[in-house]
């Protein structure tokens, strides 16, 4: 008897096999060469053994109808990532979703007490900063110094179309830090991380509350002093009537502005540096003495609702 092959083809002669004769059923053996009628087929012995061999081989192997998942190793692939989609206030940064912001990730070994979040850092606690959304900063800054946020640029529909405008206030508070808090440790972050985690950044922050409409601008400060603290709001470009200042850490600030009047946008850093002064203040009021040095009297922030700068020609 010839050996049993599965999934593949029975060799053949060239040609249809057929049967002999009129009447007559059954198929050509290329093993024997011979032509066996379904009578002969049926009173072979050998029959009943070749069914259970079939029937042998071609028995699964396994019980049960669970179907194995397929390898998705091929194509360089690596299997599903744990943490799959992050949650509503954290997604990952563009780029590498392992290690947002540049900073390196550890290796998960429980054994060894290495989690993934970084060296000395608990996974799921508020440093770590594996799954953050993208407008959140990954960077937490150091104590004493400074974070400068991405200008938050509302509503969002115009944020892609506003980027050169970010840029340039974003350039306006780095210089403006580096002359109010001078040697201070400075972070400016990319965009769109416009705001400090859940828990605060390490150092103190300071972002922008911008909007445009056609060639009009406005700008309000948004300044934090270190951990979770209120929002110090400073109208630093056009003219705006606070709802109420401080707010809370992390409330949309927008809630709380009413714009009055508009600067032009071509003169936006013109018309910001008039308010310089008042935002030197809330920066040097929220990042406190720098260690060893003495306090400085630092000039009053104008109070709620205090009208600004208002845009040349006007």
């Amino acid at each position: 008897m010839g050996e049993i092959e599965h999934d593949r083809e029975k060799p053949r002669l060239d040609g249809p096999t057929r049967a002999r004769g009129p009447g007559r059923s059954g198929e050509f053996s290329p093993w024997t060469g011979r032509f066996r009628t379904i009578e002969a087929m049926l009173s072979t012995p050998r029959l009943a053994l070749v069914l259970a061999a079939v029937s042998l081989g071609c028995s699964p192997t396994t019980s049960g109808g669970t179907t194995p998942p397929p390898d998705n190793t091929a194509g360089g692939g690596t299997g599903p990532t744990i943490g799959g989609t992050p949650p509503a206030d954290g997604g990952t940064t563009p780029g590498d979703a392992q290690n947002p912001g540049g900073a390196t990730a550890g290796t998960t070994d429980p054994a060894s007490g290495q989690t993934g979040a970084g060296t000395g850092v608990a996974a799921g606690s508020p440093n770590d900063t594996r799954f953050l959304a993208p407008e959140i900063s990954h960077s937490k800054g150091v104590a004493g110094g400074v974070v400068v946020l991405f200008p938050r640029i509302i509503p969002s529909a115009i944020a892609a179309e506003n980027q050169a405008y970010g840029q340039q206030i974003q350039q306006k508070m780095k210089q403006l830090v580096e002359k109010a808090l001078p040697g201070r440790p400075v972070d400016v972050r990319p965009s769109p991380e416009r705001v400090c985690p859940k828990a605060g950044c390490d150092a103190m922050s300071i972002g922008v509350l911008f909007t445009r409409q056609n060639n009009s601008c406005v700008a309000v400060a948004l300044v934090n002093a270190p951990g979770v603290s209120t929002t110090k709001l400073v109208p630093w470009g056009g003219e705006v009537t606070l709802k109420a200042d401080p707010i809370q850490f992390r409330d949309p600030p927008e809630n709380f502005v009413t714009i009055k009047d508009y600067a032009n946008c071509d003169q936006l850093v013109t018309e910001m540096g008039k308010a310089d002064s008042f935002v030197e203040a809330a920066l040097r009021a929220a990042a406190g003495p720098a260690t060893g040095s003495p306090s400085a009297a630092a000039p009053a922030a104008p109070a709620a609702g205090a009208v600004t700068a208002k845009p040349s020609g006007k």
